[in-house]
Order: structure tokens, then C-alpha cells, then sequence
């Protein structure tokens, strides 16, 4: 979701600095660096806000291997993604898995909170293990190496919401 990743501001870290209250904002940590989201994340966080505003049957998950979850937390608060709405606004933090472990637990974490059957999700990750590891549970898998771009992010909803190629892991 963002550059750099928790692990790699050993030294700095929290607490973070918003630079602006706008959407696509960045933050700063407690050394300086500056933290951004990738790609198109935020815009596919403020579609997902406005579909859910709407009455559309979305719920939205975090899966996150992250040894500073405090940190990521905070993050989600602080992104902003649309006027006055929070990455965090969009997902709930009952539905925010970040811990040290595999993904399949945190996947197993959110069905069990939620009911939502695996072939009814989806996951982006920069990591092509996790991919083929969530592929396993019959997820929708998409690999990001760069960010969430908008059309994996289209093809992954689409996926999840109409059956689509389940557990498949794509990597282009």
C-alpha cells in the first residue's frame, strides 16, 4: 500500500506527521522519511468508501505481516483517501489483521470475522509468495510489485464479486 514499509524505518517510525489533509496525502516519520502510497491506492480506497456509502455489500480487510503494526495502524488513520475519510475509515480496525505471521492466518482471521467465503475475496500483495500462498485458500490473488494499479484493482473486485477465476494468482 506504501512506500517504504513499516520494517524499513528501523530508527524512525512513529509517530507520523501528516503533510496534508487531502487525499493522496503523505506522511512524515519521527526521522523525517517520507511515507507515500503507491500507485493507485488511494483512489481505489475512495471508490471502495464511495460503493460502501452507497449501500454496495463491500467489507474491506487488512492482511499485514508487519513487525511495527502500532506504526501501520496509525498509518491507515493517517492516509487520507477522500475529503475527510481515512484508509482506516474504509476498513475498520475489526477488520485489520497486522501481526507476525503467515497471510493464510490473517485470511483465516477475516473469514472467520466476516463469513465471506474465500473464492469471495481478494488480495494484492508486492510478494509473489504470498500470492501463492493465498492462492491456496482459493482467493483472488494479485501480485503489485508496484502498488495497487487501477485495473488489478477492477480485476480483482470483479473477480471476488462475480466468482470469476478463483485462487488463480496473477502476476502480469
Amino acid at each position: 500500500c506504501w512506500m517504504p514499509e513499516m520494517y524499513q524505518l528501523w530508527g524512525g517510525g512513529a509517530p507520523f506527521e501528516q503533510l496534508s489533509s487531502k487525499p493522496s496525502n503523505q506522511l512524515k516519520d519521527v526521522r523525517g522519511t517520507t511515507v507515500r502510497m503507491l500507485a493507485d491506492v488511494a483512489a481505489s480506497f475512495s471508490w471502495l468508501h464511495q460503493q460502501i456509502s452507497a449501500g454496495a455489500p463491500l467489507l474491506v480487510g487488512i492482511a499485514s505481516r508487519s513487525d511495527e503494526p502500532a506504526w501501520a495502524r496509525e498509518c491507515l488513520n493517517k492516509f487520507v483517501v477522500h475529503p475527510g475519510v481515512s484508509m482506516m475509515d474504509v476498513v475498520s480496525p475489526e477488520r485489520c489483521e497486522i501481526y507476525k505471521g503467515s497471510k493464510r492466518q490473517h485470511f483465516a482471521a477475516l473469514q472467520k470475522k466476516t463469513g465471506i467465503p474465500y473464492s469471495k475475496m481478494c488480495f494484492f500483495d508486492d510478494d509473489p509468495h504470498n500470492i501463492q500462498d493465498v492462492a491456496g485458500l482459493g482467493v483472488h490473488c494479485f501480485h503489485t510489485p508496484h502498488g495497487v494499479t487501477a485495473s488489478l484493482f477492477e480485476r480483482g473486485v470483479a473477480a471476488a464479486t462475480g466468482g470469476g477465476d478463483g485462487g488463480a494468482a496473477v502476476f502480469s
